[in-house]
């Protein structure tokens, strides 16, 4: 029976690791959508199947496994629908099996299994390892008085029902704890790769980011023969905010105008903070003319936007702004940056507060 047990386990753990990998973009959680909810209580399903063909024997028409855990799991953490989802493949499992008494106690021990732990998870206060141990007792509960009923002489099988609570524990909180180990690994490494790619103060991209995308959109550009932009924005005599009002003033503003631009950008624009006080606007499938025109809208709300400092006084702002496009229909080289770069120096050198491209500003 111990071998039984170490059986069960393995395939708990093993099962639950590639599943958690298949989808561990989209977890099981209470607000999953429905898809995912389906899925996860055919798989929950699937498992228990396969943990009832490496079941214990305890007479000719009864069978002792762990095929109730999967159920609670997709029960724990995603709710009602995925638990009968996953209790209906059980029973058609058992079905398959073999047909007698045991399997039309089994379909019934399973129905009371799922509904019971789909309430006790929307009712039941406490900590998840609270929640956890009442799913664990109230299925094993089911469980052994489904084997009182099937076996006309329970005392002669108490044994493997005392092994079968056993294996429930422990196989139960082991699966919990390493279910609840590799999703909170998973968490920290996406947490890690987005803060990766993030910008601290602003929450817009980072310039390792932007590297990444502005490859990948003259890229496409190229191979679909499409004109994309980018727009250049400098913030106008920025070490006079930091020197007067100092630096936490200074980083309030930048947050506040990264906010601004966030809300000015197009679906599918890439907007990032390059360093300092300097951010990029990449525009994808954009001509130079629709360019100018989303950086004049920028310079314009940005000028026309009080930015509210530490001490509640209130700042106005200017930008200067460098706009380049490319088109791999007219040009044979990308200089798309560097023409944005040389762009945006003349807008420096030309007053501030303007939109420049290569060949002309505007005040507009």
């Amino acid at each position: 029976m111990i071998s039984d047990l170490v059986i069960n386990i393995s395939l708990l753990m093993s099962f639950t690791f590639v599943w958690h990998q298949l989808f561990r973009k989209n977890r099981l959680t209470m607000s999953s959508p429905f898809y995912i909810k389906i899925v996860d209580g055919i798989l929950a399903g699937l498992l228990g199947v396969i943990l009832m063909h490496y079941s214990i024997g305890v007479n000719n028409i009864t069978i002792l496994d762990l095929r109730h855990i999967p159920v609670i799991l997709v029960a724990f953490y995603g709710g009602f629908l995925p638990t009968i989802i996953s209790a209906v493949v059980i029973i058609t499992g058992r079905f398959l099996i073999d047909v007698n008494f045991s399997s039309y106690v089994a379909l019934y021990m399973m129905l009371t299994i799922a509904g019971g732990a789909g309430l006790i998870v929307r009712y039941m206060k406490g900590g998840p390892w609270k929640r956890w141990t009442a799913l664990l007792l109230y299925s094993q509960l089911i469980f052994s008085a489904a084997l009182y009923i099937v076996v006309e002489d329970y005392s002669t099988v108490l044994d493997y029902a005392l092994f079968h609570i056993v294996s429930t524990l422990i196989g139960g909180y082991l699966t919990l704890y390493f279910v609840d180990y590799i999703r909170k690994t998973s968490e920290r490494y996406y947490q890690y790769k987005e803060n990766a790619q993030r910008d601290a103060l602003t929450g817009l991209y980072n310039v390792r980011s932007f590297d990444t995308h502005y490859n990948r959109i003259v890229k496409e550009a190229i191979e679909e023969n499409e004109t994309c932009a980018i727009c250049l924005i400098d913030v106008d005599h920025f070490k006079q905010i930091n020197d007067t009002y100092g630096h936490q003033a200074g980083d309030e503003v930048l947050k506040q105008l990264a906010e601004l631009l966030s809300r000015l950008t197009r679906s599918g624009d890439i907007l990032s903070r390059n360093g300092g006080e300097e951010f990029s606007l990449l525009l994808p499938k954009c001509t130079v003319e629709d360019a100018k025109e989303i950086a004049g809208r920028v310079r314009e709300a940005v000028f026309k936007q009080g930015f509210l400092l530490p001490d509640q006084g209130k700042l106005q702002l200017s930008v200067s702004i460098g706009v380049s496009a490319f088109n791999p229909v007219e040009e044979k080289e990308e200089s798309l940056f560097q023409d944005a770069d040389e762009a945006l120096y003349k807008a420096k050198q030309n007053g501030r507060n303007i939109v420049c491209t290569s060949w002309e500003c505007s005040y507009r």
